[in-house]
């Protein structure tokens, strides 16, 4: 069985600091130990002619490839060229976006101290601010109406408020909302932070509130498109949100699709789940686990061992009962 030493290579891997260390450890243990790269004359008893080593890695190399190819489509250079750019654009959007942001708080904070520093009397400012709440009021309704949500937006394993829709995976929230027509960048202003989210149109405060749970606000962005904003939120660590912003209504998180394709985890952790796939199957078939077949190894080793008193007799594994990685004669 090929993959009776995964165990050993995945250690090793582990220490070594992954793929290229672990290639480095069977290339030396090559050069130390075996005769793969003495390249021998006629008639020599040990190595390899010129060359045979070469191709001998090589055909192995391709043979796996091969294998890898049937499961996944071959990549060219031209496509990963392709990727790349688009990737490198993305990032450059993304640094582009975080400056205004960077901007646009620096503007909020300098126009908060402005607020402060030209505050009239306690009486002033109560009726300013209830002139400008009925101003709010008004501007809000009006904003509502225009931004009717679109019945055929996404909210899968989400929902929708009067304001907007909203979706989710296990790493990203993804926020839509309807915009006025003639809204672009210039009068949308999107503030993100480890736990909060503030959206401003056209001097309108359309969302201003504390998050579910904390994201990366260096890896969220958003964008609009046709009248339409989006926001697309990394979320801090893997897990279901109740809703966007805390007090709005929430969802049944019993009933969100909650599954990761097994690709998704990295090599370590398929390694880990494929093993525990494996020994559920064979417990089914009545046949050893993994663990139970290693034993079986040792014993039968240890069966014909000088002072056994199996010694000289057939293999008989009744004798041992394997349970919960233990060994009972």
């Amino acid at each position: 069985m090929v993959d009776r030493f995964d165990e050993h290579f995945f250690l090793i891997a582990k220490e070594t600091g992954g793929i290229e260390g672990l290639l480095n450890s069977l290339f030396s243990f090559l050069l130390r130990r075996t005769d793969y790269y003495y390249e021998c004359d006629p008639g020599d008893k040990m190595g390899f002619p010129p060359g045979v080593s070469l191709n001998m890695l090589g055909n192995i190399f391709k043979k796996y490839q091969d294998e890898h190819y049937k499961v996944h489509k071959k990549k060219s250079a031209q496509e990963y060229k392709e990727k790349l750019e688009i990737y490198q654009r993305k990032q450059k959007e993304l640094q582009e976006k975080q400056k205004e942001q960077e901007a646009l708080k620096k503007e909020i904070q300098n126009q908060q101290q402005q607020d402060k520093q030209s505050e009239q009397s306690e009486n002033q400012i109560q009726q300013d601010g209830k002139i400008k709440q009925d101003q709010n009021e008004q501007k809000q309704d009006s904003f509502t109406n225009k931004q009717k949500i679109d019945p055929y937006i996404n909210t899968y394993n989400g929902g929708e408020t009067e304001k907007y829709s909203w979706s989710q995976s296990g790493n990203d929230v993804v926020v839509i909302m309807k915009v006025p027509e003639g809204s672009n960048k210039k009068n949308i202003k999107v503030i993100i932070t480890a736990s909060t989210l503030t959206v401003k149109v056209k001097d309108n405060v359309v969302i201003d509130g504390k998050l579910y749970d904390k994201v990366k606000c260096d890896e969220s962005i958003w964008s609009i498109e046709e009248n339409l904003l989006t926001i697309t939120l990394e979320k801090g660590q893997e897990n279901i949100w109740k809703t966007v912003i805390q007090g709005d209504q929430e969802i049944d998180a019993t009933k969100v699709e909650n599954t990761k394709p097994l690709e998704d985890f990295d090599s370590e952790t398929q390694g880990a789940i494929r093993k525990i796939m494996y020994d559920q199957q064979r417990k089914q078939q009545g046949l050893p686990t993994t663990e139970e077949e290693q034993q079986l190894e040792m014993l039968k080793k240890a069966w014909d061992a000088e002072g056994s008193p199996f010694k000289g007799q057939p293999f008989d594994p009744s004798k041992f009962n394997l349970s919960n990685g233990q060994i009972q004669f």
